[in-house]
């Protein structure tokens, strides 16, 4: 048995009837597709189902949709297909929203229970980490890309995220799997393909194991997030409230700076807003939680592309976080800082 089929073996239980495989029709989807049918035809009393999602960005979408339906009547597999109307999608940020609109399908899909299998690997893993790093990020951006986790009512798997590209693209030839190329993949102006095609091909040339490597990096960046995260709640409980959305200043500030970030990015990622990057913190903790009280302080940061933009207001002895629907365009910089003033922050970096 092939490698990457032993792989998919021993993600298969006894439990999970339903089985899905995000579906795009390039070649990491392409393999883990036919993969994941070749090991469940050993299977009795389970079903499997590849979800194509039609971004329509593209004047090559509908031949890579037909090419999804013929690749699944092929090799007998039943496909869903979903259409998106990107006229209807707002904002600067198209690619993070048609990623969110993605992950409700299949957040949807899984209503009924089941695992849903999707295609990023080690080569993803690794240029995740160089666009985090090139962004400034802290410990939890160092951690890798999640191998599983809850999602619905069901479970959202990346069986090779521990395999190379170059790895899948083999399996692909030697079983002779047609699939399509995404044109857009080569565009250099997003930052990903640049990284992928200008930047790491130098790095493999000086290091040609780098991706194993920083593998490892990431692994290790892991075990020491999860040390870190065990005593940031910890820290958090002592100046929690009665209320999620409020913990007690006095206590905050007790604690060292760079404590101080920890609890808060903990408390604003456990009510599910927009976390504050390096710059947004630093003003917090430095000046934001010494305004005057009596003033109404408040600090604003978000973007009007993205939900979950924040409020932190001081009332009393408490700071106070609330969601807040952006209703002006954003910006990159601090408008004004005075202790009655409102920061406003663009969320990019």
């Amino acid at each position: 048995m092939n490698p990457l089929e032993k792989k998919l073996e021993s993600l298969i239980d006894n439990k999970t009837k339903n089985y899905f495989v995000a579906f795009s029709g390039g070649v990491d989807s392409t393999a883990l597709l036919y993969c994941v049918n070749e090991t469940l035809k050993l299977v009795d009393g389970v079903s499997l189902t590849a979800l194509h999602i039609n971004h329509n960005y593209s004047d090559k979408s509908s031949n890579w949709k037909k090419h999804c339906i013929d690749f699944c009547n092929k090799w007998d597999i039943n496909l869903l297909t979903y259409d998106l109307d990107i006229s209807l999608i707002k904002g600067a940020s198209l690619e993070n929203q048609l990623r969110e609109l993605r992950y409700k399908i299949f957040e949807e899909t899984l209503n009924a229970g089941g695992k849903i299998f999707l295609g990023h690997h080690l080569d993803d893993n690794v240029e995740t980490l160089f666009l985090r790093l090139f962004r400034g990020t802290g410990l939890k951006g160092a951690k890798s890309i999640p191998f599983r986790r809850s999602l619905g009512k069901g479970e959202l798997v990346r069986p090779f995220l521990d395999v190379a590209k170059k790895d899948i693209e083999a399996y692909a030839q030697e079983k002779e799997l047609n699939f399509i190329n995404d044109d857009s993949n080569e565009d250099i102006s997003f930052d990903r393909n640049f990284i992928r095609k200008e930047i790491l091909p130098l790095v493999e040339k000086r290091w040609p194991k780098y991706n194993y490597n920083l593998s490892k990096f990431i692994q290790n960046a892991n075990e020491s997030y999860e040390i870190v995260l065990s005593q940031t709640e910890k820290d958090f409980n002592s100046v929690s409230s009665d209320k999620k959305n409020k913990i007690v200043l006095s206590k905050l500030i007790s604690f060292p700076k760079n404590k101080q970030k920890n609890i808060i990015i903990y408390w604003i990622d456990s009510l599910g807003l927009n976390i504050p990057n390096t710059k947004i913190l630093n003003e917090i903790v430095e000046k934001f939680v010494f305004a005057i009280k009596d003033k109404n302080p408040k600090f604003i940061w978000g973007t009007s592309e993205k939900e979950g933009s924040v409020c932190l207001k001081i009332k009393k002895d408490f700071l106070i976080a609330q969601s807040i629907t952006w209703p002006i365009k954003s910006v990159n910089y601090c408008l004004k800082w005075s202790h009655n003033s409102i920061l406003i922050y663009s969320d990019t970096p």
